[in-house]
Parts: structure tokens; sequence; C-alpha cells
């Protein structure tokens, strides 16, 4: 087991000139401040730095506009994690960049390989493959979000409905009730499954097959007179038309997609183009002192020169690179294409010049056309024998894995841990519910764990905390994987009264896990039953929709201004 800790969030506004810093303690943080100061703006940016996707802040805050950056560690290695432009690009303690990426599907692969978080599941649509879980389901048992968390929905982040039943397996995880190894065995013999499946249907399809032609044309001994030559030397021709024709259909295919090719990776050099003197001219400008105007070298119109300016710039050429990357996919979209076709009109020349063999070839001084009729149909019958048979090697393969794959998967599901964890994190459920005076219907809980807890009023977001409390503590005990940290926002949820806000506050305080980072976002001070640690944090936050400062924008600036820098240079020489 180890944890996550943020330590350093970086906010940067070029448009505006403004920018904000914090420094996170290892242990406690306080967020304080009334409402629209930005505790929330501040707390779901450390979530879109890993590209999770939050609830809406407003159309105060345009995340697009904002570079954030994120600097944490793992365990005891230290990183850096920026989004900018659209872009994510991970950095080393020395500030080293160790890859970027713009793609979704590639960010998913490198966190959950950084936090070893292996989790397979199975998409909404049924006939995709189950696919690795994004660093949303890797954050969301430990972050209580202000609008998607205080009831008991899982609306913590965007997109958690892509994949179906996600809540047990996430959960289970997370606790250590079952290792990332359980699910990827999991997803190996579902996917095994599947293919038993398709087995199956192929097994239907091949015993219709043989049924009809069985009906049609039965098996019999060969020569038995001239009309039944006839009927099957005139079937084989009638096959070779046919094929004459899908190869007539098949060629016209590939050379549709070969000019559509062509067409496409004209385009693309055109943009390349562009991109190279774009290239040129930000090498130039990297030569020539910033906030003083350049001249035109032909009319000697003077034109601004600044960071911003530099941005946008960029901006232009990013517009330009993703067209390009889409034009790249459709010239790759178009290449499977012109594959596919040309795979299917090899296969048919091969059927073509065999069938045309067969009828050329002579044994003697009799042509085999003469006997074709009758060998045609020994063949086919022949064919769906060793159709039979691979089938049934196929089938046995697959039956032998599943049961290989099930015999593993029970031994990765240890009924006597995942017992002691459930006790144990009812225990710890009930102790909490009796601290923060939840209503007596929910001081116990029963039923799968991924279950939250169910009641509205003022008691239901208490019960939530507790819940959530309970959740880290126990992972803090069983947990094989890396623990992030508990991330609270907003938790006097329907109207706390006087009593029970200093309650829940002092509770968070008094009762966060001793390893686990704790971040959490309050409306009014802490109470005196609430103190601080020695290394623990607080900020205050006092301007209405003004939580970027003017003050800070040149140190943050100088301190991302590496890591902008790096991620283009990145994704430039990429291409």
């Amino acid at each position: 087991m180890k944890y996550l800790r943020f330590e350093k969030l970086y906010l940067l506004s070029e448009a505006e000139r403004k920018a904000r810093r914090f420094n996170w303690s290892p242990k406690a943080n306080a967020l304080i401040g009334s409402n629209h100061v930005g505790k929330s703006t501040v707390i779901r940016s450390l979530f879109e730095t890993f590209g999770c996707k939050t609830s809406p802040l407003g159309n105060e805050w345009n995340p697009r506009a904002i570079a954030s950056a994120v600097a944490f560690s793992v365990g005891e290695t230290r990183f850096e994690i920026m989004r900018w432009n659209g872009s994510y690009g991970l950095f080393d303690r020395n500030r080293n960049l160790l890859w970027v990426t713009a793609e979704a599907g590639k960010l998913r692969d490198y966190l959950s390989e950084l936090f070893g978080f292996v989790l397979p599941l199975t998409p909404n649509n049924s006939a995709a493959e189950p696919r690795q879980a994004r660093p949303a389901m890797f954050f969301v048992p430990f972050f209580v979000d202000q609008d998607g968390s205080w009831d008991s929905s899982w609306r913590t982040f965007g997109g958690l409905g892509e994949f179906k039943q996600w809540q047990k397996p996430a959960i289970e995880l997370a606790l250590g009730i079952r290792p990332s190894e359980y699910w990827q065995t999991a997803s190996d013999l579902a996917r095994e499954r599947k293919s038993l499946d398709e087995a199956a249907r192929d097994q239907r399809v091949l015993d219709d097959a043989k049924r009809r032609l069985a009906e049609r044309f039965p098996r019999g001994p060969w020569f038995r007179d001239a009309l039944s030559f006839r009927r099957d030397l005139k079937a084989l021709e009638e096959r070779a038309s046919h094929l004459a024709r899908e190869q007539e259909a098949t060629r016209g295919a590939c050379t549709d997609a070969i000019a559509a090719r062509d067409n496409f990776q004209a385009e693309a050099r055109l943009i390349e183009s562009a991109l190279n003197e774009h290239a040129s001219d930000m090498q130039f400008l990297d030569t020539q002192p910033t906030d003083e105007p350049i001249l035109c070298p032909t009319c000697g119109t003077p034109h601004e020169h600044s960071f911003h300016e530099r941005l946008n710039l960029e901006a232009e050429a990013d517009e330009l690179r993703q067209l390009r990357e889409s034009l790249l996919r459709r010239i790759d979209s178009v290449n499977r294409e012109y594959a596919r076709e040309r795979e299917k009109l090899d296969k048919l020349d091969e059927q073509a010049k065999e069938i045309e063999r067969i009828l050329d070839t002579r044994r003697g001084d009799i042509k085999l056309r003469d006997v074709v009729q009758r060998a045609g149909i020994e063949t086919a019958h022949g064919a769906f024998e060793d159709q039979q048979q691979a089938l049934n090697e196929r089938r046995g393969q697959l039956l032998r894995a599943i049961q290989d794959l099930e015999t593993k998967l029970a031994l990765y599901d240890n009924k006597e841990r995942a017992r002691d964890i459930r006790e144990m994190f009812n225990r710890l459920y009930a102790r909490f519910a009796q601290a923060l005076d939840v209503p007596p219907s929910l001081l116990q809980r029963r039923g799968e764990i991924a279950v939250k807890p169910q009641q509205g009023g003022s008691g239901g977001p208490r019960a939530v905390l507790a819940y959530y409390f309970a959740m880290s503590h126990t992972a803090s005990q069983f947990s094989w994987g890396t623990i992030p940290p508990l991330v609270v926002d907003s938790p006097h949820q329907k109207a706390q009264d006087e009593i029970n806000r200093p309650i829940v506050t002092e509770f968070i305080f008094k009762y966060r896990p001793e390893e686990q980072q704790l971040i959490v976002g309050l409306e009014e001070p802490r109470p005196d039953s609430a103190p601080l640690g020695d290394l623990d944090k607080e900020y205050f936050l006092t301007k209405k929709y003004e939580l970027l400062e003017a003050e800070e924008f040149e140190e943050v600036q100088n301190a991302l201004r590496p890591l902008a820098r790096a991620m283009r240079e990145s994704e430039r020489g990429s291409w």
C-alpha cells in the first residue's frame, strides 16, 4: 500500500494575467470561505488536471482557458502533471518530461500504470471489449463532491455511466476486497465466455448449412449419369461467373479507396507545410526578447510580442494539428478499408484460379470438367466436415481456457478476507454514524458496500460522511494499491443547523485517517473543537468570483513556462 498526496496546485490564466498557487500539507488542509469564492473550483481543478470530468464550475470559469498543474507524490516518488491547451504532460521530480498526450485513452493508460490501478470494466456498449477504467474510477471512492456525492447516487464525476455496474468493482478494488488480478482475470474470463458463445452461434450456422446441403445435394455415388454431370458443371461455371462479378466490384472499391487516400494525403501535406512554417516562426520568436515589438521585415509594421500572443499563435497551430490528426485518422481508416478490400480481392482471385485450374486439368484424355459436379458436392460435404472438426477443436480450447481462468479467479477471491473487510467497514460506519448523530434508521448498515446510505433530510449527508470515512479507514487497513487523498467539499449540506455544523467539522478533523491526506472545503471557520496539527494548513478565500490574483501571475507563469515549453516541443516533434 502507498499513498498519493497532492503537494502544489498551480492555476494560470494568460488572458486575464492572473494566477494562484496552493501549497498542500501532506496531512490536513482546509479551504475556508463563503459561497462563490472558489473552494469547489480549487478542489475540482485538482481532478481536472488528471483528466477527470468534474461538475461544471459556472460561466465565470472556463477550464479550457486556464492552465493548471499539480505537483504530487506516489509513495516516495515525486511527479508533476500539467493540463495545457487540451494536452496533459507528466514530469519527474527534475521536471523532465515523461510523456505528453491529448488522447483520453492514452491518458487513462498512462495514469493507470502510474497509480498501479488495473480495473478492466465492461462498457455499456455490449459489443465492445472490456477496457481499463479511467482515472475518475481511481479517485471516486475518496472524493465527496459538493454537487454529486452527498446523496445515494454516484455523480461525483461525469462519464461514469460509460461502464456497466462499475460501483462494485471500483469500491472492492479500493478497499482490497478483491485485487487487480481478480478483475483482470474476470475480464479475461468474460472475453473467453463471449468467444465460446460466438463458437456456439457458428455451430448453429454450420448445422443449418449442413442440413440444407444434405436436403438439396445428398451424398451419393459418383458418375451416376451424364445429366447430373452437366448440372454440376453448370453450377461450377455459374460460381466462376459470380466470382468474376465480385472481383470487378472489389477492384472498384480498391480504386476508390486509393483515390480518397491520395486526396487526404495531399491535404495533410499542405497542413504539414503550414505547421513547418509556424515552427520556424516560433523558433525565430524564441530568439527575440519578450514584451518588445517585432518589426515586419516587409512593411515595417510593429507587432506585439508577448507570451499571450505566442499562446494565441500556438492555439492556431493546435487547430491545424487537430485538423491534421483528423486527416491522418481518415487516411488510416481509408488504408484499413483498402486493406480489407485488397484481402477480399486476393481471396477471390485465389478462388477463381482454383476453379479455373480444376476446370482446365486433364487426367488422361478426359477433362476434370466432366466429373466436377459430383466432386463439387462431395467437396462441399468434406469442407463442412473439416469446419466441424476445426470448430470442435476451437470449442475444446475455449472450454479448457475457461476452466483454467475459473480456477485462477477462485484463488484471488478470498472470502474470509472479504468478510473481515466488510465487517470492519460496517463497524467503522456504525461508530462514525454515532459520532455524527445520524438518525436511528441509519446507525447500522447491511448489504453491498458500494450502496451508499439512502435517506433525505439533514441526517442523510451526515450518514454519507460516515460512509466515506469508513471507506478511507478500511482502505488504510486492507488496500493493496495506491490510496488517493480524501477530499470533502462543502460538508454542511441540507441546512445543517448550528448544533450539527460544528459536530460535522469537528468529526472531519478528529477522525481523519492518520496517513491519508485530507482536503476539505468549509463555508465557515473551524470551531475551537477542531484544531489543526503542526503540519496542517488552511486557506481563507474571501473574494467572490476572483479566485485568481494578478500578484501571483508572474511567479506562476515562470513556474509553468518550462513545462509548457517541453510539452509544446514534444508534441511538435511527434509530428
